[in-house]
């Protein structure tokens, strides 16, 4: 038998992929081939750049396949045959790719969020009756403090795509209903990790403000760059205005232990139906936080938080277009009416507490004098 199982090149799936393999299961892994590699030399790539070293690779090579497959083509384009046969062999189809952006609109996002989920529903519906599906969805779904909208009214309606997601999640359960097969919707909050990312790993959503720091950093002249970088007592900092709620929080879970969440809610029996569960940190994170992160990564820069920014300088200009959708609304776990995991799962160690050092680890900044 074996784990069927999409986006594992990234930064959620590559962890997931890890533990399956670790955990002796045989996994079948849908995705395409890209950058100039095939499949199987990206998957290879993932694992390596959450950790995995030469012995563990050569482990993995023998209980994981690579299956070259099109989320948005009928029989994800597969031959019917090979098709079939997966299906049939499978033991459990985890369904985490998808086309995630903050900035994209319903319309470029919903062929693999939405026409995607729908083809993983075809999948299992030839796998045996009791294999469960098991979605990785988003907890910003669930409807907010306020309905569902942004706690700010910078950034208006809800992203493109949260209403793909919300979409992929009722393709979810009308088959499940319809087919009286079971299902899970998992819906983690920001995922992160304090640990190292090498150069080409899947990004994580606190590698976007990073990223952003780093690209104004690299633009810089070298004198002003070491002068924001290594500030000297009584030199004046520059000041920086970022468009954001200062009452706004984040929900930060570290993907460690969203994963080990998730193969423990995937052991438990599974009825007939959706059962849905948020994978999130018990604590939320005021955004002022992380903005107090980057501040002691760029301790020549002073960063403020503010809900306008009038006459933006140069750097205002490049930086908050960017960053506007992240600081710009409230993003906490939206799991009020939800189980906590710590009750349907006892066992479950609780998650890294999510501190300055936290965040200034997870942003994971690479800077021309720091790479």
């Amino acid at each position: 038998m074996t784990v069927v199982l999409t986006g594992a090149t990234g930064f959620l799936g590559s962890r997931l992929l890890r533990a399956l393999l670790a955990g002796g299961r045989s996994v079948a892994a849908l995705g395409r081939d890209g950058a100039g590699q095939p499949l199987a030399a990206r998957l290879e790539a993932a694992l390596r750049a959450c950790g995995a070293g030469d012995d563990e690779l050569a482990g993995a090579r023998e209980r994981l396949t690579a299956v070259p497959a099109d989320l948005t083509r009928p029989g994800l384009g597969l031959k019917p045959a090979d098709h079939d046969r997966l299906a049939e062999k499978a033991e459990a189809v985890w369904h985490c790719a998808a086309a995630l952006s903050l900035t994209g609109t319903e319309e470029t996002l919903a062929p693999v969020n939405v026409t995607g989920t729908r083809r993983l529903t075809e999948l299992a519906e030839h796998s045996p009756a009791h294999v469960p599906l098991l979605y990785v969805s988003t907890a910003y779904v669930a409807p907010g403090a306020a309905g569902g909208q942004p706690a700010s009214s910078a950034t208006g309606a809800v992203t493109g795509y949260e209403k793909t997601k919300r979409r992929a999640e009722a393709v979810v359960r009308d088959w499940a209903a319809s087919r009286r097969r079971p299902a899970l919707i998992m819906r983690p909050s920001v995922l992160a990790t304090d640990r190292s990312l090498p150069a080409g790993a899947p990004r994580q959503p606190l590698s976007t403000p990073g990223t952003v720091l780093a690209e104004l950093l690299g633009q810089m002249p070298p004198l002003l760059r070491r002068a924001v970088l290594h500030r000297r007592p009584g030199m004046p900092r520059i000041r920086v205005r970022l468009l954001g709620d200062p009452a706004a929080h984040l929900n930060v879970v570290p993907v460690e232990y969203a994963v080990e969440a998730a193969l423990r809610l995937a052991a438990l029996p599974h009825p007939p139906g959706v059962t849905t569960y948020h994978l999130v940190h018990p604590v939320e994170t005021p955004a002022p936080l992380l903005v107090a992160a980057v501040n002691e990564l760029v301790p020549g820069v002073e960063l403020v938080l503010q809900p306008a920014v009038d006459g933006p300088n140069v750097i205002e200009q490049q930086i908050n277009p960017v960053l506007a959708n992240f600081l710009g609304r409230d993003w906490r776990s939206r799991a009020g009416g939800h189980t906590p995991l710590h009750e349907v799962l006892p066992g479950l160690a609780a998650p890294a507490p999510i501190d300055i050092g936290y965040l200034r680890a997870a942003m994971n900044v690479r800077t021309p004098d720091t790479a």
